[in-house]
């Protein structure tokens, strides 16, 4: 929202004060892609473009879009955006963009890939963060698991808790750490907990 008026500025070309649908498909693409919240939006209310977005926020038929309007539909999405949760998850992938943009740090200075720019002229260097989410488990106790994945998935019981050890084991740093954890869940598979110091 505090971009708004030079987001709207930017795509005002004629200096008219309104905006048609034609003005405003020029910029829509960059606004996605610097605020991945708006295309969230998009998917989760079904719209299949920004178009949608602003027709449903125009209380009359004209194809001209005023200032308000605009800032109407926006504040609806902004309303919507969500902070991303404080998992590995989030940090692992957050650890790979920066790795991705530290080394590409002197290409992109000279051929920025990013979108246009509200407050500056030309284009951000990087693409923005994108996170994906990969699904989430949850231990049950009793060597069952819950187990949430991408499209929806959900299964619970032994063959997810495996399911979670292989995920585990799989995110180890290296090969000796992942034989170490293997070998302790044998250990105790075996064995049984060790409640001695409880």
């Amino acid at each position: 929202m505090e971009d708004i008026k030079l987001i709207f500025s930017r795509a005002d070309k004629n200096n008219t004060g309104t905006l048609d649908l034609k003005d405003f498909r020029e910029v829509v693409d960059h606004i996605c892609e610097r605020y991945p919240q708006v295309q969230l939006y998009l998917q989760k209310q079904k719209l299949k473009n920004f178009d949608s977005l602003l027709k449903n926020a125009q209380e009359n038929e004209t194809k001209q879009i005023d200032i308000e309007t605009f800032k109407q539909c926006l504040s609806e999405v902004d309303s919507q955006m969500k902070s991303l949760p404080p998992t590995a998850q989030v940090a692992a992938q957050q650890g790979e963009y920066l790795a991705d943009c530290f080394n590409r740090m002197e290409d992109c200075d000279k051929n920025p890939e990013g979108p246009l720019r509200t407050r500056e002229s030309g284009r951000h260097r990087f693409h923005p963060f994108r996170y994906k989410h990969f699904g989430q488990f949850a231990p049950l106790g009793g060597e069952q698991t819950a187990a949430q994945l991408p499209g929806d998935w959900i299964s619970i019981g032994y063959s997810t808790q495996w399911l979670w050890y292989s995920v585990y084991a799989s995110k180890q740093v290296s090969w000796r750490t992942r034989c170490m954890v293997v070998s302790d869940w044998f250990r105790r598979y075996i064995f049984g907990r060790d409640s001695s110091g409880i």
